[in-house]
C-alpha cells in the first residue's frame, strides 16, 4: 500500500460475515426433531395396532388362512376326501390283475409243456421194420422159377428109424413140434423128409412127379411132409394143430389153397417149410406165402 501500487477493489481480500443466529433456534430444532419422531412413533403404533393390535389372533389366523387357500383350496379337499372312499371301492380292475395270461406267457415251465410235445413226436425217429433176413440159409426159396444150383449140398440129420432126414440145423426144432404134438394125444406120422436131387430126378423121370431135380423143396432138407397116423390128414386134429403151433417151431404151411397161382404148386395141406421161429410167426401174421413175404422190399 506504502509503495503507491493500487489494490482493485474486486481483488481485496474478503472479510468473514458473521452471520446473526435468531435468539432460541437451538431449541426448536431439538422440537421439530422429538415432533417428527413423536409423529413415527404414533404413525408405527397406529400401523402396528391395525396388523397386530386386539385382533392380532383372528388376523393371523386369517392370514394363515389366505396363505393355505392359496396353496390348498379347502373347497376343493372336501370332494376329494369325500371321493376317497371310492379310491379303495375301484378294486373293480382287480379282475384285471387277477388275470393270469401274463404269467403263464413268461412261465418258461409253460413254455416247455407246449414244446415237449412237438420234440418227440417230430424227431423221433420211427422205428423201422426188422429187414428180411433173404440170405440166410433158412430163407433160400426154391420153386420151378428158382432151383437149387448145381453145387448145392446140405449136411442132413436122421429124424427116425424109417430113412426120413432134415438139414441138420432144423432137427431141433422138428423134434420140438412133433414131441409137443404127441404130449397132446397126437400121431404124426412123417411122409416125406430131405430127398436128393438125383433121387427127384429119377422121380421125374419115373413121372412120379411134376417137379424136376433141385427144384423141389425136399432137395434142400427144408421141408417135410407130415400126416396123421389114422384116417385122412384133412380136417384131423393133426392139420388143426400144426395149423396153429407149427410157426412156434420155425415151420409155415408151404402152399396155401389160396396161392396156388402164385407159388405154382397145388394146395399140399402135409407140407411145412422151415424158415425160423421169428420169420414164421411174422409169415403167418401177414397172411403171406413165401413168394410173397420175399417179393417184399
Amino acid at each position: 500500500m506504502s509503495n503507491g501500487t493500487r489494490i482493485d477493489p474486486e481483488e481485496r481480500e474478503p472479510r468473514a460475515i458473521k452471520l446473526r443466529q435468531p435468539k432460541h433456534t437451538g431449541r426448536k430444532i431439538v422440537l421439530s426433531v422429538l415432533s417428527a419422531l413423536l409423529i413415527i412413533a404414533i404413525g408405527g403404533g397406529v400401523f402396528a395396532f391395525i396388523e397386530y393390535g386386539p385382533d392380532l389372533g383372528f388376523s393371523l389366523i386369517s392370514r394363515e388362512t389366505s396363505k393355505d387357500s392359496e396353496s390348498e383350496n379347502p373347497a376343493e379337499d372336501e370332494p376329494l376326501q369325500s371321493s376317497q372312499p371310492e379310491i379303495p371301492e375301484e378294486p373293480v380292475s382287480e379282475p384285471e390283475q387277477v388275470v393270469t395270461e401274463e404269467p403263464i406267457e413268461e412261465d418258461p415251465e409253460h413254455e416247455e409243456d407246449v414244446d415237449e410235445p412237438e420234440a418227440p413226436v417230430v424227431e423221433e425217429p420211427v422205428p423201422e421194420e426188422p429187414k428180411i433176413p433173404k440170405d440166410e440159409w433158412f430163407m433160400i426159396l426154391v420153386n420151378k422159377e428158382n432151383p437149387l444150383t448145381e453145387d448145392f449140398s446140405v449136411e442132413t440129420a436122421a429124424v427116425d428109424n424109417e430113412g426120413h432126414a432134415v438139414d441138420s440145423r432144423i432137427l431141433e426144432d422138428l423134434s420140438a413140434m412133433l414131441s409137443a404134438g404127441e404130449s397132446e394125444g397126437l400121431d404124426f406120422v412123417l411122409y416125406t423128409a430131405f430127398r436128393s436131387v438125383s433121387k427127384q430126378n429119377e422121380l421125374f423121370t419115373a413121372r412120379k412127379t411134376a417137379i424136376p431135380g433141385g427144384a423141389s423143396e425136399h432137395n434142400c432138407g427144408l421141408a417135410v411132409d407130415i400126416g396123421c397116423a389114422f384116417g385122412e390128414f384133412v380136417g384131423s386134429p393133426e392139420e388143426v394143430w400144426l395149423l396153429e403151433h407149427a410157426h412156434k417151431y420155425g415151420f409155415i404151411l408151404r402152399y396155401p389153397a389160396d396161392k396156388v397161382g402164385i407159388t405154382g404148386f397145388d394146395h399140399e395141406p402135409w407140407h411145412f417149410r422151415y424158415v425160423g421161429k421169428e420169420q414164421a410167426a411174422l409169415i403167418k401174421e401177414s397172411g403171406l406165402c413165401l413168394e410173397e413175404y420175399l417179393a417184399q422190399e
